[in-house]
């Protein structure tokens, strides 16, 4: 079909088979990041289907449009105008006018959105225990990156919430410990830095610390996810980690708590426990208001993990999935994942 050519104007055809388009309306910050000199990558991301039906949590999938570190919520919001899209044709004159090969109802319009992605995480991530020297965990069979693509959250905010949980990649599969695990990596590192004579809180070679808890079969990666979550973002990276104080001690209380699952301890006892596990220049620093929000009193001298920092925690250990782990010595997993390199 084509439109009457008034004084002034130019000849339109529609044509009969109009494509399928969707306008995405860019607002001025995502302007400003495309048209920088070196514009990051974006991509829209959704959450896997079977995913999402699988999850006690499960919400309906939704596309989020993406940067490297900021989400943005995908909105369909109708116009009564009638936008039209052509596209330029070098067959034809001027004389001919422009072709429409679709029409477009409705635009996309990306809103910001702040979101962390642990709740995410958790539904998708097996939980590592440690039970009496058994594993117990059924692995995924994916890496980082292919658990981040499911994701609907920015890459950014994804390494950010992995970093939180702890989370690792071992033998072909992605995990997140349990506290009683991250309690026993944490008595190895304790006592090995114990008998090196290594301040935490000052730089000291990972590697250093890896080699001497070697015997125990703790899986590298996860030593080292731990020392990133406790570490200086200045020390992040690299061969280097440097322990924040206040961060570690927080860290060791909270994760003695919770790894006493259903039951609970004395008060003096815990506090002892508590300091007991931390270098002998921090144990002062053990005091429960460092932990305020992760526990409660069951009765005037016992003390047990609960409370507003620890619900969230609790509720999606208790509805992770167990169906189809395995459970075998550690270091006998370890070795063979070995042998697979």
């Amino acid at each position: 079909m084509a439109t009457q050519q008034d004084e002034g104007g130019f000849p339109l055809s529609i044509s009969h088979n109009l494509r399928q388009f969707r306008l995405l309306e860019l607002p001025p910050d995502l302007l400003e990041l495309i048209d920088s000199p070196h514009p990051p990558s974006l991509s829209i991301k959704a959450q896997a289907p079977s995913a999402a039906a699988a999850t006690p949590t499960a919400k309906p999938a939704y596309a989020v449009l993406c940067t490297p570190t900021r989400t943005y919520q995908l909105r369909q919001v109708q116009t009564s105008n009638s936008v039209y899209i052509t596209q330029p044709d070098p067959k034809r004159s001027s004389q001919a006018g422009i072709s429409a090969i679709a029409s477009c109802s409705a635009t996309l319009e990306p809103h910001p959105v702040i979101s962390s992605a642990v709740d995410f995480l958790k539904d998708v991530l097996p939980v590592y225990d440690i039970i009496d020297g058994d594993v117990d965990a059924a692995g995924n069979g994916k890496n980082r990156q292919r658990i981040f693509v499911d994701i609907p959250l920015s890459d950014g905010e994804c390494q950010t919430a992995w970093t939180e949980l702890i989370a690792f990649e071992f033998a072909g599969s992605s995990y997140r410990p349990s506290a009683n695990t991250l309690f026993q990596v944490w008595k190895a590192v304790h006592s090995a830095v114990q008998v090196e004579g290594i301040k935490l809180d000052s730089q000291f070679l990972t590697d250093e610390i890896l080699t001497s808890i070697e015997s125990e079969g703790f899986p590298s990666s996860l030593v080292s996810a731990l020392f990133q979550r406790l570490g200086d973002e200045k020390d992040s990276k690299g061969p280097w980690s440097c322990l924040n104080r206040q961060r570690t001690v927080q860290f060791v209380g909270q994760t003695l708590l919770e790894q006493k699952t259903g039951d609970h301890y004395l008060v003096a006892q815990f506090l002892d426990l508590w300091r007991d596990s931390l270098p002998e220049a921090w144990r002062e620093e053990a005091e429960l208001e460092t932990i305020k929000g992760s526990f409660h009193f069951p009765s005037s001298t016992t003390i047990a993990f609960g409370g507003d920092a620890a619900v969230a925690s609790a509720a999606s250990e208790k509805d992770t999935p167990k169906a189809g782990s395995s459970s075998r010595k550690w270091h006998e997993k370890l070795g063979r994942a070995r042998q697979k390199k």
